[in-house]
């Protein structure tokens, strides 16, 4: 037996035999209230193909994910992309942590951090052009500023009494 047969038998033994161990995809929950929503049907459905799947507990996994190992490797990201921006939880946030969550969304989209590589190399749609990059900085530009105008309101209320 060659060397690589002597590999790859084994190889692909292993990999047949680990997909029998069970795997569920995390799940969340929250309100629906809870949820981010806007009227800008433009900014909603770019975010629907680029952030939702990994920001969001309405993540729609492909059929790839069901397979191990990559779907330890994807539901990774989807539980690393829900800790930083669960857009089904942005409301039950407080004005300041939207305020940051809003910066962050910015600076990732201005600097083409996010979607990641990976992400829409596999899902083409989900690569944002400048146009959409542009209605995603302006609108989460104009949610941080708006906070922090309605922040510093109630700081100066505060000093009146």
């Amino acid at each position: 037996m060659s060397k690589t047969r002597k590999f790859l038998v084994p190889l692909i033994l292993i990999l047949g035999l680990i997909q029998f161990i069970p795997h569920e995809h995390p799940t969340a929950t929250a309100e629906a209230s809870a949820a981010f929503t806007t009227d800008n049907n433009e900014l909603k459905s770019i975010l629907d193909k680029a952030c939702m799947d990994c920001h969001s507990n309405e993540t729609k996994y492909p059929w790839y994910a069901e397979v191990t190992p990559l779907n330890m490797w994807i539901d990774g990201h989807v539980e690393e992309g829900r800790e930083h921006l669960n857009f089904s939880e942005w409301n039950s946030a407080s004005a300041a942590d939207r305020a940051h969550m809003s910066e962050e969304i910015v600076e990732v989209v201005h600097e083409k951090e996010m979607p990641m590589l990976f992400y829409w190399l596999i899902h083409w749609d989900a690569k944002l052009t400048d146009a959409e990059r542009k209605v995603i900085v302006d609108a989460f530009g104009g949610i941080e500023t708006n906070a922090s105008h309605s922040e510093e309101g109630e700081d100066d209320d505060d000093d009146d009494h």
